[in-house]
């Protein structure tokens, strides 16, 4: 824990993280959409996906697709 206890400290995020408001349940919310998109990026590639406009799409709904 401590690599991400000092970035989180270095990079002042309690002030400057957009996340920062946010509730645990929110947050768990972000994480799992995040955590998601990521892993359906990471399959899409290791079956051998090459469109730069599918892996935007998943980017693009884990960011925003948990604030809607």
């Amino acid at each position: 824990m401590g690599l991400f206890e000092d970035y989180y400290d270095e990079h002042d995020l309690d002030k400057n993280s957009e996340y920062s408001h946010m509730s645990k349940k929110e947050l768990v919310i972000e994480a799992e959409y995040l955590h998601n998109s990521l892993w359906n990026i990471l399959k899409y590639v290791d079956n051998g996906g090459t469109d730069m406009d599918v892996v935007k799409v998943e980017v693009y709904d884990g960011i925003y697709e948990s604030r809607i």
